[in-house]
């Protein structure tokens, strides 16, 4: 029998007698070792014989005490705890996974704060030391460093009772990648692009100088939607980080024997080019059961396969990102940098790319004389189309140039009034050529809605539309929609934008629009039924949209904020930071877009409760906003609302009303009275008068912003709750108990129709105390009315301000909990 079916077939008493013999010998220098192993051979043989044959085999090799001290004493005491225990603040619920290090389960939130899941990692009991507790604390620094939403995030950490650390991370539902690849057929060209993306998020931990160290099929995920995620550093290395103790930087001498880099299994320092060869191996594991390309091809991936597992470190790839590199120009029909290919291999990559048009230039000089004709008709229309086009540019340049910075004094943004004088003038200088007047007003429109001001944009866009459908402009029709639908979004008109963005979505489809417009159309869709209150409904756009449209910074950015909106934190944090990642790979980045998703970003973490993480967010969105746009554009209302908010949360009442009330203004002048972000406005501002104890301003905000969003769809707008919530505890200041009863139950109803999730949680809880102090009745769980919540926040400072004149009478007789109770 083979020495490892021997030690597979050993019982655990068994291990833990050799352990503990091992470990004597270990210590021991020759010859007294062979003393002591001949007096276990007198009492034990078969002991004696398997602990000699482990010495032999590794007596040429440094690391045996490590490698075999910490296999036979986590495989002496593999006693797992059962589904139930509790770790921290986490319950266990099943086994998910074990490794050569640690068992891992599906644990979930055990005290009540709020729901998550989360993959709990608990180290194996033998290896439990000095070195085990440096991995833990090295591994808890290296994913609290990472911020790649590719890979999984640390969400918690410590040391169980009976002394094994343990970690907490994002639960990834998904399948290995292996897996994936066969239960699902998936095609070659997308098995190559999970393993690009890897290669990408590889790279990004190496930028932070952390390597990977155990990259195999066991910690690659594949999402339900397709998204990859990269599990387990917990071989990973911390090079020469000066900003960490000495005694956390260090190497884990673990190793999965069958994925380790030959220098990893000559025991020599981990680098990232350890994780570079572990991606060949990968890449050669997911391609496995599919037919291997033919041609040029084939010879593209073996050339990326040979560089990524070369033996010598030196002939790899210098970097996870040129791997990546290589592995899009694969996809792209780009000529590959491994193959080291001349002139023939790049016409070749050239042909594949654009044999489109190479192809029809053929068909052009081979038909000859014979498209003479077409041709002649042809270049009349582009003729026409250039007098067009040449029209409008003249327009728009004469208009441009009113903004020269030799002629005016603020050059960039164009001024308000020298738009409405455009638009003023354009009957006039465009009054013959209705194609050119379209245009220009599809133009105008784009420039004011990019300014935030929706009811001018939507102005500019229907007298587009008009023109567009008389004449069966089809390009014109489909820009006017689109700029109409996203004005609309803002300025309330929502009826007629679900209608023309239906119309806009068949209108591609019968055209034959790319997928990434038909995309676009859906997720401006999901964008208003968003913002109409119809968080299902925009969910399933915005899933449609990434379908077609594939993961784009837009389609991460909307499915966050309706995530965040419905209570799902976590899900919604990770499609912010993808939006943003993504962005930020964009050269140049564009900035209006990361302030966007800065903005939704601060907003969500000011619902999750790290206040100072998410004044960070709306600081750093606000300060950007300000270096493109100047210090008095009137965009800025979106930093001065969310800035309120956060200001609100902290305390700070007056500043919070003082920029409340600049958005008010703007919002009613650019949105129109039908907005919803008027209504919510409204509320906002308030509970800011709640704070103030300034009830009469209060009520009728409250009032106002209930009347519009109680007739923005059939049923109640998630958001009616927060209105209600306030207009219950200026009713209980103010003495009348059952309307505030009757308001609360309301909000508490409205909350418990949303889907159970980390916010949600906490929305009902809160709701449910209000309820309670009304005199209704209700279910209340252990979550304490305290915490960064906003709103928690805002019901404190609700309290704080109501409560301020508690030696009043009225006050004294209310319900409101006006000491702690």
């Amino acid at each position: 029998m083979e020495l490892r079916d021997r030690l597979d077939a050993l019982a655990p008493e068994d291990w833990a007698r050799l352990d503990a013999s091992l470990d004597e010998l270990l210590d021991l220098d020759e010859p007294v070792r062979s003393e002591r192993l001949q007096r276990i051979a007198d009492e034990r043989p078969e002991d004696a014989e398997l602990l000699a044959h482990l010495l032999r085999s590794g007596a040429d090799d440094a690391s045996l005490d490590r490698h075999l001290r910490s296999t036979l004493s986590y495989l002496a005491e593999q006693d797992s705890p059962a589904p139930g225990t509790r770790i921290g603040p986490w319950r266990l619920v099943r086994p998910i996974g074990r490794g050569g290090m640690s068992e891992v389960f599906l644990a979930e939130r055990a005290d009540g704060a709020f729901q998550r899941r989360v993959a709990l990692k608990l180290l194996w009991r033998g290896l439990v030391g000095e070195d085990g507790e440096r991995f833990v604390r090295q591994e808890r620094q290296i994913l609290a460093d990472l911020d790649d939403p590719r890979i999984a995030g640390l969400v918690d950490g410590g040391i169980h009772d009976d002394g094994r650390p343990w970690l907490a991370m994002d639960y990834i539902e998904g399948e290995h990648i292996t897996d994936a690849c066969r239960s699902r057929g998936v095609d070659v060209p997308t098995r190559l692009r999970w393993i690009a993306e890897l290669a990408q998020a590889i790279a990004s931990a190496h930028r932070q100088l952390i390597v990977h160290g155990d990259i195999k099929p066991a910690n690659v995920l594949i999402s339900e939607d397709g998204e990859v995620r990269l599990l387990d550093f917990g071989i990973g290395q911390l090079l020469q980080r000066a900003d960490l103790p000495e005694d956390s930087v260090g190497t884990w001498a673990a190793l999965t024997p069958a994925t380790a880099s030959p220098e990893q299994q000559a025991g020599r320092p981990l680098t990232p080019a350890s994780d570079i060869f572990q991606l060949g191996l990968l890449m050669r594991a997911v391609l496995q059961d599919r037919p291997r390309p033919s041609g040029r091809r084939g010879r593209e991936v073996d050339a990326i396969l040979q560089c990524a597992t070369a033996q010598d470190p030196r002939h790899r790839y210098q970097s996870a990102d040129r791997m990546a590199d290589d592995l899009c120009a694969l996809l792209d029909h780009r000529p590959v940098a491994a193959l080291r290919g001349g002139w023939f291999y790049r016409a070749a990559c050239l042909m594949q790319r654009r044999w489109p048009a190479l192809l029809l230039a053929f068909a052009v000089i081979a038909a000859g004389t014979g498209l003479l004709a077409h041709q002649l008709h042809q270049a009349r229309l582009l003729a026409e189309r250039n007098a067009t086009t040449e029209a409008v540019l003249g327009y728009l340049e004469g208009m441009l140039n009113q903004s020269n910075p030799q002629r005016e004094e603020r050059p960039g943004v164009l001024r308000e009034d020298l738009l409405d004088a455009a638009a003023a003038g354009l009957a006039e200088a465009l009054g013959d050529q209705p194609r050119a007047r379209t245009r220009v007003l599809l133009a105008l429109g784009g420039i004011r809605q990019s300014r935030n001001e929706a009811l001018k944009a939507s102005r500019l866009h229907a007298e587009a539309l008009e023109l567009a459908r008389a004449n069966d402009w089809h390009e014109e029709l489909d820009q006017a929609l689109a700029g109409l639908a996203a004005a609309a979004i803002w300025s309330g008109d929502y009826v007629r934008s679900v209608d023309n963005l239906r119309e806009l979505i068949e209108l591609r489809l019968a055209q034959g629009a790319p997928p990434s417009e038909v995309g676009e159309a859906r997720l401006q869709l999901a964008d208003l039924l968003h913002s109409r209150g119809d968080y299902a409904s925009a969910l399933e756009q915005a899933r449609l949209a990434y379908r077609a449209s594939g993961a784009t910074s837009r389609v991460h950015l909307v499915l966050g904020m309706i995530l965040r909106d419905v209570g799902e934190f976590s899900q919604a944090q990770r499609h912010f930071d993808r939006a943003l990642a993504i962005e930020h790979e964009q050269s140049p980045a564009l900035e209006f877009r990361i302030t966007e998703i800065l903005d939704h970003y601060g907003v969500l973490l000011l619902h999750s409760g790290p206040l100072a993480r998410a004044g960070d967010a709306l600081d750093r969105s606000e300060q950007m906003r300000r270096a493109y746009l100047g210090e008095d554009w009137t965009g800025l209302f979106w930093s001065h609302h969310w800035q309120a908010l956060h200001a609100l949360a902290s305390g700070e009442v007056d500043s919070a009303a003082e920029r409340l009330d600049l958005v008010l203004a703007d919002y009613d002048r650019h949105f129109g009275a039908t907005s919803h972000l008027l209504a919510f406005g409204r509320s906002d501002r308030a509970w800011v008068a709640l704070a103030r104890d300034e009830r009469q301003m209060a009520a009728r905000l409250f009032g106002q912003a209930a009347d519009r969003l109680e007739t923005m769809q059939q049923g109640d707008h998630p958001r009616l709750a927060e209105v209600r919530l306030g207009q219950a505890l200026l009713a209980l200041a103010e003495g009348r108990r059952e309307e505030a009863r009757d308001a609360a139950a309301h909000a508490h109803r409205i909350r418990s129709e949303l889907p159970v999730g980390e916010g949600s949680t906490v929305w009902q809880s809160n709701a449910c105390r209000v309820l309670r102090w009304s005199g209704g009745r209700c279910t209340i769980d252990s979550l304490a009315l305290a915490g960064e919540h906003l709103d928690t926040r805002r019901i404190q400072r609700a309290l704080a301000g109501l409560c301020a004149n508690a030696s009043v009478p009225t006050i004294r007789s209310t319900a409101l909990p006006c000491t702690p109770r």
